[in-house]
């Protein structure tokens, strides 16, 4: 459960499901953040608060590590199927696989880590890191949320609580997508109370 502390003054009274359901204690350390106090971003207002920071499930990312596996692992296959290879075409080969594992690796994971969704108090935000050169990040308010529904997909999603919570609003990016989250139904019921408790003027 979050600690009373943790939470905003401004959301302690208030008697919405998300703060019962929402906690950092379901094994999703690093995936999802609720209400993180060392943790800001450049726009935020003065009296904003991050309610929760959420990235991609470790998952979505099984296709990429088996790929970097299996570069590595080439050059020993080669190796036992042509035995007429030569040692030093086996180490380069070996080389260019840890390279290219590497590489693919870090691309991987700097993908996951600064792509990012985010709730606060005064609006929805998503960051798509695409590469080191280039990234999207696109916000609206919470008025502007016209719908809210997500899905889990596959067995995976259903065995690991992982989906895509799909958001509509009627702001220019008309769609926001919080791919391949946990907990998804967690992070629908946190934006329903959010936007109720705005219509409210609660927040």
């Amino acid at each position: 459960m979050i600690e009373e502390k943790d939470i905003p003054k401004k959301l302690r009274d208030t008697k919405k499901s998300f703060l019962s359901t929402l906690s950092n204690e379901n094994g999703d350390k690093g995936l999802l953040r609720v209400f993180p106090k060392d943790v800001s971003f450049h726009g935020q207002d003065k009296d904003e608060d991050i309610i929760v920071i959420v990235r991609a499930h470790w998952i979505t990312w099984i296709s990429q590590i088996s790929f970097s596996l299996l570069l590595v692992l080439i050059p020993f296959l080669l190796m036992f199927s042509f035995t007429g290879l030569s040692l030093s075409l086996t180490v380069g080969l070996l080389l260019l696989g840890i390279v290219v594992s590497v590489t693919n690796t870090l691309n991987a994971f700097f993908k996951w880590f600064y792509s990012v969704n985010i709730i606060t108090t005064q609006r929805i935000i998503d960051v798509d890191f695409i590469n080191a050169f280039q990234h999207r990040f696109s916000e609206a308010q919470l008025e502007k949320i016209e719908d809210i529904s997500h899905e889990h997909v596959g067995f995976l999603g259903s065995l690991f609580d992982v989906g895509t919570v799909y958001i509509q609003t009627a702001a220019s990016n008309a769609e926001f997508e919080f791919q391949n989250i946990p907990r998804p139904r967690d992070i629908q019921d946190t934006l329903n109370d959010l936007l109720e408790m705005k219509q409210e003027g609660e927040i």
